[in-house]
């Protein structure tokens, strides 16, 4: 049985909301807010495939997506607890064969404990299909990630706090020709701040991340097994400045160095960080603005880890209560470290340019509308196997809270 189509998809949550009268939502708690969605989306490059010379590589697809969910919101005394949880069918006209149901799930507590010990401690799970964007193949792949994570804040005087925090995530591919990308990254950091009599906080932090590949890799000219385990140890400035009551601005970095125990050719070190700014000027518009340099994972072929570099900047401005429109650019430089044993390998950067416009109108105080188009580009690198594309689509999503 096939997905619904576009018009059915328009109407589905209008009927929904129409079942609902005033006084039988009124029964539901404010604490507990569920809600659907349905969407219709069009991708003219649905595979990422290499258009740049060749516009018929490209495969354009439309797909639908219905997604059923409910968020949570409670507070207990000087406790908080938030959660989430949906499903979305995704259903593909052409590529039938990547449908799939996506399932995200989230819980957190946000602790005190008198007035100077404060935290969290929290958990999530994300599914859903992998981007085509650094695999070259047609096959559905899902990608899952989940989160364990708990930190605590220890105000010992009224201007200095001292926190640490651990962070366990782990990644996992089902396609088994990807299985190599899955991995655990465990991040354990401690820092302090200083307390400002305007709120902003000025600190340091010392992180230390280990990712953990429990599949071997194989070399694709030796045929040896690639250990591609690393450490990443990290000394950061800590800030985040309420320059105004209109513009604040979040810089976090420092040294970072990487190594890898069983290839130390493959080991860097450098200057790493990323600056946010945002910027209210007026009550119904905002901008904001982030640049970054950062080593991070790179899930490929032949690579496994890229020094980013990219600048972003979105803008949202809202002219009345039921209007908001978002506009968002974005560039990112990627500098990949190849594999062990894998050597002659040259071009190791790709380039992506993304942006994005959409609206949202909010028709009615339960029912939402937003129509939202995107284009983007990229100049890959045939060495990590990261194709260069273009691509450009168009999506429409209707939401109902009950």
């Amino acid at each position: 049985m096939r997905a619904p189509g576009a018009g059915q998809l328009i109407a589905l949550p209008l009927i929904i909301s129409g079942l609902f009268t005033t006084s039988a939502r009124a029964q539901i708690s404010d604490t507990i807010q569920p809600y659907v969605s349905a969407g219709y989306a069009y991708d003219d490059n649905l595979l990422r495939r290499d258009n740049t010379r060749n516009s018929d590589a490209a495969q354009s697809d439309t797909y639908t997506t219905l997604v059923a969910g409910v968020a949570l919101e409670r507070p207990i005394g000087r406790q908080v607890v938030t959660a989430s949880a949906r499903a979305s069918k995704v259903a593909f006209d052409k590529n039938s064969e990547l449908d799939y149901t996506g399932k995200d799930a989230a819980g957190e507590w946000k602790w005190q404990l008198g007035n100077y010990l404060s935290g969290h401690a929290g958990a999530s799970y994300s599914e859903s299909l992998a981007s085509f964007a650094d695999f070259s193949s047609a096959q559905r792949n899902l990608r899952t990630d989940t989160k364990r994570y708990v930190d605590g804040n220890w105000l010992f005087h009224p201007s200095w706090q001292v926190h640490a925090g651990y962070i366990n995530e782990r990644f996992g591919f089902d396609l088994p020709a990807q299985s190599f990308n899955n991995r655990t990254e465990k991040t354990a950091e401690a820092g302090f701040d200083y307390i400002a009599s305007s709120g902003s906080t000025f600190g340091m932090v010392a992180r230390r991340l280990k990712g953990e590949y429990p599949n071997q890799g194989v070399n694709p000219f030796t045929g040896a097994a690639i250990d591609n385990g690393y450490d990443q140890d990290e000394l950061k400035v800590n800030i985040h400045w309420l320059a105004s009551g209109v513009t604040q601005l979040t810089f976090l970095g420092g040294w970072v160095r990487r190594t890898h125990e069983t290839d130390k050719q493959r080991d860097d070190s450098g200057v790493n960080g990323r600056l946010i700014a945002n910027w209210t000027p007026l009550g119904h518009t905002q901008f904001n603005a982030m640049v970054w340099r950062e080593f991070g994972a790179a899930e490929g072929v032949f690579v496994n880890s890229a020094l980013s570099t990219g600048v972003s900047a979105g803008a949202s401005w809202a002219p009345t209560a039921k209007l908001t429109y978002n506009a968002n650019l974005k560039y990112e430089r990627r500098e990949f470290e190849p594999l062990t044993g894998v050597t002659g390998l040259s071009g190791l950067t790709d380039n992506a340019r993304t942006g994005s416009l959409g609206v949202t109108y909010q028709a009615w105080r339960q029912v939402s509308l937003n129509l939202n188009g995107f284009t983007s580009r990229r100049s890959g690198s045939a060495a990590a196997f990261t194709s260069s594309y273009r691509a450009k689509g168009l999506s429409f999503t209707a939401t109902v809270k009950f």
